[in-house]
């Protein structure tokens, strides 16, 4: 796991959730049926600077009010979309205007469903800490001392905290008390955070240590108030079984109904226990490796892992990998919200408390690094570089969520089925007990979002489950559970992606025959962009089958 995963996540997670009061557009008018492609990206346009925050006062604006005009604002937006005749544009013009549509069927969900704002205390996280959606303006807490002009930006950021949190009790009046429980621990953090910022500020700025105790002080209030209500909220936090098969297809646009989404991830789960099972037989007088207990020694196994990786991708030709994509020395270890709260030890302080992630990656990192490497690091770097007016944008409320994950969780397999591990046999364990991790997440998101189980229940599933390394407490369980009840989709996505892509895969390589090659279909897929793959699977095989049931 590592860094630029979380702000792949951070990317994915607050972006989506910015539902704020903008500038309401003129009043509709209908697009001409000769309308370009050049008229649709000028309405994407305006629509995301319509999506941005309002701010009043230094504070996004989540009144009632506030949110009425914007749900107002978003139907002009989809008549004008919906008047654009695209019937007669190329396939790939085609493919953008589906990514419009579902980012505004995804700003639609969140007003008439999600509706974060009135229902989840835990949107209101202040702190860019990793904590799932979140309030517009949320903000990280750097290393002191600053130059006087970020110090000064961070004091007014810490004097809104107050204000913020303030407007979050007025406007939660649909909480729930899963949010709300999830919220307590999160805003635990956050006030261990301000004690430690305002601590380092009475020695290094002074200026800064007023701000960062009264943030505190507004972080324990909330706390303390969500505490007192807590048990008299209902339980549930999920947006319903009929709502939830809605999102999938309308904004994740996947072609498949929860009920399947749950078969196969249950068929995946039995795959991948057998050959777990099968794996632990043929490697069984072979010990695990202990995990390294050092910063230097992890570090420079990561080094060896990465390098060794990026080596085996581009001598095998499996996929292009661009000069840019390279070991990044700063990366560091993954860190999960928890893990950077100020009253826990050190990662490395004796005794090592590993978490299943680090339980893995600290034995051998090779799955997890591809997961990552040429996963989601590729995915940011190449996405950095991509001008196209639509689909070189980030994307809004998840649409590209499962398309990410399902290629990062696709190069953990594919190293393994490629023969890249055949001289590392408990790696091989390690890739199956990662595979069978990412299955038994999938009943756990659908019954919380069918509101069948709670936050606890769906918790104590992932863990006894999970086949090896996961306890209760464990932080990835934490975390997991937490991120699938408050984004849905994303638990599902890992698997549901992959399948996407082999599916694509199959399609390709029976159109391409004995001419299929498995480089250039990375390429393809790669450079069509960071959308859902059943946009890719139209452009890249010209079927456009799933996409009747969509659009």
């Amino acid at each position: 796991m590592m860094k630029l995963k979380m702000r792949v996540m951070a990317a994915l997670l607050a972006l989506p959730m910015v539902a704020t009061a903008g500038s309401l557009p003129a009043v509709a008018q209908a697009a001409p049926a000769s309308a370009s492609h050049a008229d649709l990206v000028a309405l994407y346009d305006e629509f995301r600077a319509f999506v941005a925050p309002e701010m009043v006062d230094g504070l996004p604006d989540y009144s009632p009010a506030a949110m009425a005009r914007q749900y107002e604002g978003l139907r002009s937006f989809q008549a004008r979309l919906k008047a654009i005749d695209d019937s007669r544009w190329p396939v790939s013009e085609r493919v953008d205007y589906m990514v419009v549509l579902a980012e505004m069927r995804g700003l639609e969900f969140q007003h008439r469903v999600m509706q974060p704002w009135k229902r989840d205390p835990g949107f209101y996280s202040v702190t860019n800490l990793g904590f799932g959606p979140k309030m517009h303006g949320a903000f990280g807490i750097p290393q002191l001392p600053l130059a006087a002009d970020k110090a000064k930006a961070l004091a007014a950021k810490l004097d809104a905290v107050p204000g913020a949190l303030r407007q979050a009790r007025a406007s939660l009046t649909d909480a729930r008390g899963d949010l709300a429980r999830l919220a307590i621990v999160q805003k635990r953090v956050e006030m261990n955070v301000f004690g430690e910022l305002a601590a380092s500020a009475a020695k290094l700025q002074p200026e800064l240590v007023e701000p960062a105790k009264r943030a505190q002080a507004a972080a324990a209030d909330f706390k303390a108030w969500l505490e007192s209500i807590e048990a008299g909220l209902p339980a549930h936090g999920g947006v319903g079984k009929d709502n939830y098969a809605w999102y999938l297809k309308n904004v994740l646009l996947l072609p498949y109904t929860p009920e399947q989404v749950e078969t196969i991830g249950e068929r995946e789960y039995q795959r991948q226990l057998t050959f777990l099972k099968i794996e632990e037989h043929r490697n069984r007088a072979i010990p695990m490796p202990d995990p390294v207990t050092t910063r230097a020694a992890f570090d420079a196994k990561r080094k060896a892992e990465d390098e060794h990786l990026l080596k085996l991708l581009r001598d095998g030709d499996w996929v292009t990998i661009p000069d840019y994509v390279e070991h990044d020395p700063e990366e560091g270890p993954y860190q999960f919200p928890f893990d950077r709260d100020p009253s826990k030890p050190g990662l490395f302080d004796p005794p090592l408390n590993l978490h299943f992630f680090f339980q893995a990656e600290f034995r051998d990192g090779l799955p997890l690094r591809a997961h990552n490497l040429p996963g989601h690091m590729f995915d940011s770097l190449q996405a950095a570089r991509d001008t196209r007016p639509v689909r070189g944008k980030p994307r809004l409320f998840f649409v590209n969520g499962l398309r990410n994950e399902g290629w990062a969780f696709y190069m953990e397999e594919m190293i393994l089925q490629a023969g890249m591990l055949e001289d590392r046999p408990k790696t091989r364990e390690i890739d199956y007990i990662l595979g069978a991790k990412r299955a038994a997440r999938i009943i756990p998101e659908i019954r919380m979002q069918a509101n069948e189980w709670t936050w606890q229940q769906a918790n104590e599933s992932l863990i006894a489950r999970t086949p090896k390394w996961m306890k209760p407490g464990d932080a990835v369980a934490q975390f997991d559970i937490e991120l699938y009840l408050r984004q849905p989709g994303y638990g599902i996505g890992y698997y549901m992606g992959k399948v996407e892509l082999e599916k694509l895969l199959a399609d390709v390589a029976m159109q391409k025959g004995e001419a299929f090659d498995i480089k250039s279909f990375h390429d393809r897929f790669r450079a069509a962009g960071s959308i859902p793959i059943s946009l890719i699977r139209w452009e890249m095989t010209g079927r456009d089958d799933e996409i009747k049931g969509l659009r």
